[in-house]
C-alpha cells in the first residue's frame, strides 16, 4: 500500500463531513433527534500495525499492541462532530527479515498522541448511530530498538524520540446505553508519518471500544 494512502483516507473521510450537514439539511426523512452538546470518552485499542518494508526488499515485523484514549467533544445540531483526543499506545517489534533469512528484535515504541477529529453521524431512530470521520495531529514516539542483521542487511537501532505527523480515517457505531452513556466499537486506520533508516512510514489498523458520556 503507498505510503500515502492514509493521508489520502483521512483526507476524503474529513471531505465527506464537510458535505454531510447539507446532505442532512436536505434530507427531510432523516432523523434529527441525536443528543447535541459536549461529551467525553474513554477508548481502548488493539494496535496492528502492518510490517514495514525497508531497503532490498527488507521488512520489520511488528506485534499487536495496545493503545488508551480520552476524548473531549461537541456535537453540533447538523450531526456534525469535533473531537480532540489524547492518548498513549504500546507497539512491539518483532523480527526483521531480509535476505530469506530472520533475526528477532523484541523492542518497542511508546506513542503519545494528540489530535483532532471531525466525524459525521447517520441518525437511525434507534439506539445505534453509525458515523464515520478522520483526524490528524502528532504524535511523540519513543523507540526502543536494537541493531539487527539478517543475512547481509543491517538495521541500524533506535533508541530515541521523534514527534512525527499523524492522520487516520475512523468508522463506527455507537450504542445508546442510557440517556447519558453510549458504548462506542470502532475501526481506524492511521499513518505516521516517521520513516527512517530506509524503513516505510508506520501504517497500522486499530479495533477499538470505548465509553461515550454525555454532559
Amino acid at each position: 500500500m503507498s505510503r500515502y494512502a492514509p493521508l489520502a483516507l483521512a483526507a476524503a473521510l474529513l471531505g465527506t463531513t464537510a458535505f454531510a450537514p447539507a446532505f442532512a439539511q436536505d434530507n427531510t426523512n432523516q432523523n434529527t433527534t441525536l443528543r447535541t452538546g459536549t461529551y467525553g470518552g474513554l477508548s481502548f485499542g488493539a494496535l496492528m500495525p502492518e510490517d514495514t518494508d525497508g531497503p532490498g526488499g527488507s521488512e520489520v515485523d511488528h506485534d499487536t499492541g495496545y493503545a488508551i484514549y480520552g476524548q473531549y467533544g461537541y456535537r453540533f445540531p447538523n450531526q456534525l462532530r469535533l473531537e480532540a483526543e489524547l492518548g498513549y499506545g504500546n507497539s512491539e517489534y518483532n523480527r526483521f527479515r531480509a535476505d530469506g533469512s530472520s533475526a528477532g528484535l523484541g523492542d518497542d515504541t511508546d506513542m503519545y498522541s494528540l489530535t483532532g477529529a471531525a466525524y459525521y453521524d447517520f441518525a437511525t431512530g434507534s439506539p445505534l448511530t453509525p458515523y464515520l470521520g478522520g483526524g490528524a495531529g502528532v504524535v511523540h514516539q519513543r523507540f526502543d530498538r536494537h541493531t539487527a542483521t539478517a543475512g547481509s542487511t543491517t538495521l541500524g537501532g533506535n533508541d530515541g524520540n521523534n514527534t512525527d505527523l499523524t492522520a487516520f480515517g475512523e468508522l463506527g457505531v455507537s450504542y445508546q446505553l442510557s440517556d447519558s452513556f453510549e458504548l462506542v466499537p470502532s475501526y481506524r486506520y492511521q499513518w505516521i508519518n516517521d520513516g527512517e533508516q530506509g524503513l516505510d512510514d508506520t501504517t497500522m489498523h486499530i479495533a477499538r471500544i470505548g465509553l461515550r458520556s454525555w454532559f
